[in-house]
């Protein structure tokens, strides 16, 4: 009987040490929550989007899907309907925006070193892209229409509280040389009305360099209020 002949091929298939050599056998349960997970990271992201380009009003949940890439079926498995989407969307921008600042404000003020006044210029620089992130804009879209959309500002006025009390929290830890909190806090509410009020100025005639005539006259305040804090070298 040759090598070749049917019979042959049956025994090696028979052969226990090579019956023993199985194909792993793929996590079907888990595959489908990491596409599940997948999917609805899409549609939040396609979302975020859709508010930037076409505002609040605009932004449908069909539209949403086209944005994603989605049938609408699994556009409503996920998100069976607008309000749901859009509160999930102001839960994820939640913690984004939070991670986002403590990235651009990571290592500007070192506990082991002096604060310097290009240390402080960063840190008004920082804060002016903070404003400028598709994450700050996507949710000030969502907090603006909450003004005369009473479901969903009874959805965003609770993650507001909460966002800033958690922005204070972070802003107080990667700013560890300030010791008088009070003090803390007004500079912190002047850098952030200020650069919400610009970054939504859009509009506003020679916008760039009166940008960067606040930008500079912000960080010499900030500058004086560290010295008389005796924080700055």
């Amino acid at each position: 009987m040759s090598a070749s002949s049917p019979q042959s091929k049956v025994k090696a298939t028979n052969n226990p040490a090579t019956a023993s050599v199985k194909r792993p056998k793929r996590n079907e349960k888990g595959w489908q929550a990491e596409k599940s997970a997948m999917t609805r990271s899409v549609i939040l992201e396609a979302t975020i989007q859709c508010l930037l380009e076409l505002g609040y009003a605009s932004t449908t949940t069909a539209l949403i899907a086209n944005n994603a890439g989605v049938s609408r079926g699994a556009m409503m498995h996920h998100f069976p309907s607008r309000m749901s989407v859009m509160t999930a969307v102001i839960d994820f921008l939640h913690g984004r925006r939070l991670q986002e600042y403590r990235d651009l404000m990571a290592d500007i003020d070192d506990p082991g070193q002096s604060l310097t006044h290009s240390a402080i210029a960063k840190s008004v620089e920082s804060a002016w892209q903070y404003v400028n992130l598709p994450s700050f804009l996507g949710y000030h879209e969502l907090l603006t229409a909450s003004r005369t959309d009473a479901e969903l500002r009874q959805v965003i006025e609770p993650v507001e509280k909460d966002f800033e009390k958690q922005f204070l929290d972070t802003a107080k830890a990667v700013f560890p040389h300030w010791k008088n909190i009070a003090r803390l806090e007004g500079a912190h509410d002047m850098v952030q009305f200020l650069m919400k009020g610009m970054v939504l100025s859009h509009m506003t005639v020679r916008e760039k360099a009166r940008v960067r005539r606040v930008k500079a006259y912000l960080t010499a305040i900030l500058s004086d209020i560290y010295q008389e804090e005796k924080l700055i070298k």
